[in-house]
């Protein structure tokens, strides 16, 4: 797990914007090669670095995907109400006999690709290399 990735994942869930975020990426770099310190000597650790940017409501990637993931088991529990209820069909014999275990494994996985989405997915690419 690099400095950097670690960096950017915290100023994603700080709500920075993608330009902001690679605007932080570049500063931390130009430091760090013109001091030769590593960032985290510099900076200290990349969660505490990213504290003193402000927190902003911004939705990133990941969280919209846990968004998507949640709604779709909403829906699927309430597709399986509706069903019993007007057209006396139990989704049971279709799911097996736990009707609300798909419903938790999609809220389940969609948390967890929203958690790697925004971790593992890379910043913009610096503008000093366009």
């Amino acid at each position: 797990m690099s400095y950097k990735r670690n960096l950017t994942f915290h100023l994603r869930l700080r709500g920075l914007s993608e330009s902001e975020i690679t605007d932080v990426l570049d500063d931390v770099q130009a430091h760090q090669e013109a001091t030769g310190t590593p960032a985290a000597a510099e900076f200290g650790p990349a969660d505490e670095y990213a504290k003193q940017f402000p927190k902003a409501k911004r939705s990133t990637l990941g969280r919209n995907i846990t968004s998507i993931g949640t709604a779709l088991a909403i829906a699927y529990l309430l597709l399986a109400v509706l069903l019993m209820l007007l057209f006396k069909i139990d989704i049971r014999d279709f799911v097996g006999p736990i009707s609300l275990q798909p419903a938790a494994l999609v809220i389940l996985a969609s948390i967890l690709a929203g958690f790697l989405t925004d971790y593992f997915r890379p910043a913009q690419s610096s503008r000093a290399t366009r």
